[in-house]
């Protein structure tokens, strides 16, 4: 990942002196206020920065149940965020300066070069990598970073399965890995490669990325938040453990603002989609391979939720004594020292007394 770092910052700086460069910038960073009443650009905008840092399917929740208990998790949390975010924006200055450069040297607007997505990747970074000095040497740098961080991100979303087939069925991992593994691979070896790939992985992204995680955060906000109510245990927990803490206003978000504004750009996008068909395809097509997937993994969920946990599923952590823990600490009952140990408030008082 360092590495993919590096190359980005080689190639920034070359896209910068690039003729037309410039107007690609502009493009950039020129707001169009008008898109802000689009309710589509939010639920786009939603969707990529929750698939960006990995919110809304399952990711961080696995990731997150491997770390230590007394994790600093709003301070990594906050690191994480701020730094993808910054090299989004590096990566979209040196995308828009190619696409500025290719504008120019055709004659046409930037929104003419490239549509968006693959495109980008494969259209405008090689256009930069190919007026840069040692061109082939960063190319071959480039995108084999680029291909290692697919891996990764790869990885990343499988382990969620993995993770929630050890957990439910008490697999160990191997055959774990194997039982999800191999399936997944087979049906994209069977779909993607065909003439037609590129349009199924269109559709696949636009009803399972977009909706898909627009629907499962709301479903994950208003479980957390309404029926088991853990709400204000996890603000505890928060402010107790972390560098900054999580209290009312926090609160309020996750609980009330968050749900709605979900709520609104999923009805939204669904009352878009079902009344005009998605990216000019075949009905047919995308009742298939869009609504069609959308409620297989519904249902695929729904019933997985079904099966019985294994008996070797057994829980080592008590959350209620936890909280009743960190409850005490915040009203001032209990003292925490820097090592974790807990006083009372009382003992506290009257070794500070006898000093």
């Amino acid at each position: 990942m360092p590495l993919l770092v590096i190359m980005f910052l080689v190639m920034v700086v070359q896209s910068l002196f690039l003729p037309g460069a410039m107007g690609g910038l502009d493009a950039l960073f020129t707001p169009d206020w008008s898109a802000l009443g689009d309710p589509s650009v939010w639920s786009a905008a939603v969707g990529q920065i929750f698939f960006s840092l990995s919110v809304g399917f399952g990711i961080m929740i696995t990731y997150a149940s491997y770390l230590r208990r007394k994790t600093d998790l709003t301070g990594s949390g906050l690191v994480v965020a701020f730094s993808n975010s910054s090299f989004e924006i590096l990566a979209g200055v040196g995308v828009f300066a190619a696409l500025g450069f290719m504008a120019n040297a055709a004659g046409t607007g930037v929104n003419d070069v490239v549509d968006s997505g693959i495109g980008l990747a494969f259209v405008a970074f090689p256009t930069i990598i190919s007026e840069a000095p040692f061109g082939a040497v960063i190319g071959v740098l480039f995108f084999g970073s680029l291909l290692f961080a697919g891996l990764t991100s790869l990885i990343s979303i499988i382990e969620v399965v993995i993770a929630g087939v050890r957990d439910k069925l008490g697999l160990r991992r191997v055959p774990a890995v194997l039982l999800v593994v191999i399936p997944m691979a087979a049906i994209s070896l069977l779909l993607f490669p065909t003439t037609t790939g590129m349009y199924i992985l269109d559709v696949f992204d636009a009803f399972v990325n977009q909706f898909g995680i627009l629907a499962g955060a709301l479903a994950m906000v208003i479980a957390v938040s309404w029926i088991a109510r853990r709400i204000p245990a996890l603000s505890r927990h928060l402010t107790v453990l972390s560098s900054f803490p999580a209290r009312r206003i926090w609160m309020v978000f996750i609980s009330a603002v968050v749900p709605l504004a979900l709520a609104a750009m999923l009805v939204s996008e669904i009352v878009k989609n079902t009344s005009e068909v998605y990216g000019g395809y075949p009905p047919e097509f995308v009742a298939v391979f869009g609504w069609g997937m959308s409620g297989l993994l519904i249902v695929g969920g729904i019933l997985l939720s079904l099966l019985p946990w294994s008996s070797r599923v057994r829980p080592v952590f008590d959350e209620e004594q936890a909280d009743e823990l960190n409850r005490k600490i915040m009203s001032g009952e209990l003292v925490q020292a820097d090592d974790g140990r807990t006083t009372p408030v009382e003992t506290v008082d009257a070794k500070e007394r006898e000093v």
